[in-house]
């Protein structure tokens, strides 16, 4: 799914104009970002948890010159979903086999 459509669903499903509906989630996406920036974890009840987490400094190697280099520690977000999510995921695997 796009944004186009994610506001599009969005503004259906909310009575509300696509403008007014890319508004609020263009805020939300920035409230999002901000606190992530400042390493605070979100908690959306019935979807997940957004939090960031430090990766440690490791030795890779590179596999065509089997050059090995240092790749710096850094900072990447993570999304650990929410129990609703996970039991939504597992009915559709259910129901694929």
């Amino acid at each position: 799914m796009t944004n186009k459509e994610l506001i599009a669903e969005l503004s259906k499903r909310l009575d509300w104009t696509q403008n007014q509906t890319a508004s609020v989630l263009e805020d939300a996406v920035s409230i999002l970002n901000t606190n992530l920036a400042n390493s605070n974890s979100i908690n959306i009840q019935g979807f997940g948890l957004f939090e960031t987490k430090r990766r440690q400094e490791r030795v890779s190697v590179n596999p065509v010159s089997k050059q090995r280099f240092l790749v710096p520690p850094k900072i990447t977000p993570a999304f650990r979903p929410g129990q609703v999510v996970k039991d939504k995921l597992k009915k559709l695997s259910d129901n694929e086999q």
